[in-house]
């Protein structure tokens, strides 16, 4: 798995480059533009936290960039507000706090909109997802529901859609699972291929961009799913901010971009055809 380990691992800032893996360029749409709040628009800068080591969603590559379907997605809704977007790859868990703290406008990554996080920040939806399971070729073990992951040690990333919903589906077990969280993908996979959990759960495509190059793995099922969202700080600019991004997702769709974007990530099996904004009053999705 030395090759999906080398995917996985990196962490870094970087601005919006002209690399290949930077996405398509977007101009600006000056009606986009003006719903940006003044304080975003007058700093020029669209800062944008994404997650590391997960690809296709976003990663860092080897020049540094950090690349991936939501750093482009990113990039091409910074292009449409005239906006210079600075990405912040880290951890996932991070990122939120992140945006409490004022240092982030947005953070994106596979952010189910769940009503513990609609305490801490508003979301736009973009993108859809479900979670499937990795497990050792060599096992004879292919788990097709959440049922099946009863009684096993399972890997999951902390702070991901994933690891909320094992811990809320372990209840259903008559013999729990033992969830084991680890700070990003390529830690998962390194303890799956060790033998220190059975499986690992996480997003079909993530799942499937690593099975295009790496062996020692295999997957298989179906769990949970439903839209991701981008958050957005919830300050003074939150309403306005909310309506900028969705308008940015529903042009970028009307276009193209979108499409182009998820294609050339592999991602075109979670696309959206209308983005919905999430704010602390609003009822959550629902995941089962």
């Amino acid at each position: 798995m030395l090759a999906l380990f080398a995917t996985l691992v990196g962490c870094g800032s970087n601005p919006a480059g002209d690399g290949a893996g930077a996405g398509p360029n977007v101009g600006k749409v000056d009606a986009i533009a003006a719903l940006v709040p003044e304080s975003i628009r007058n700093r020029g800068e669209l800062r944008v936290a994404v997650p590391d080591g997960s690809a296709p969603l976003s990663s860092v590559d080897d020049s540094g960039q950090v690349v991936g379907m939501d750093p482009s997605l990113a990039r091409a809704l910074g292009g449409l507000m005239g906006l210079k977007v600075t990405l912040t790859a880290g951890s996932f868990d991070s990122q939120i706090p992140g945006l409490q703290a004022g240092k982030f406008d947005l953070a994106m990554g596979e952010y189910y909109v769940t009503a513990d996080r609609l305490k801490s920040a508003d979301f736009v939806s973009g993108w859809r997802d479900y979670s499937s399971f990795a497990t050792r070729t060599n096992d004879g073990w292919n788990p097709m529901t959440g049922q099946d992951l009863c009684g096993k040690r399972i890997g999951v990333m902390k702070g991901s859609a994933e690891e909320a919903s094992l811990i809320a589906f372990n209840g259903k077990c008559s013999t729990p699972m033992t969830i084991s969280s680890f700070p990003d993908q390529s830690a998962s996979f390194l303890a799956l291929n060790s033998g220190r959990t059975d499986a690992i759960v996480t997003g079909r495509g993530q799942l499937e961009t690593a099975a295009k190059t790496t062996k020692g793995f295999k997957v298989s099922g179906e769990f949970g799913g439903g839209p991701c969202a981008t958050a957005v700080a919830r300050n003074g600019d939150s309403a306005a901010m909310l309506k900028a991004v969705q308008a940015g997702y529903t042009e970028l769709i009307k276009s193209g971009v979108y499409a182009q974007v998820l294609k050339q990530w592999n991602s075109e099996y979670g696309a959206l055809d209308q983005p919905q904004i999430y704010t602390a009053d609003s009822t959550p999705p629902n995941y089962s």
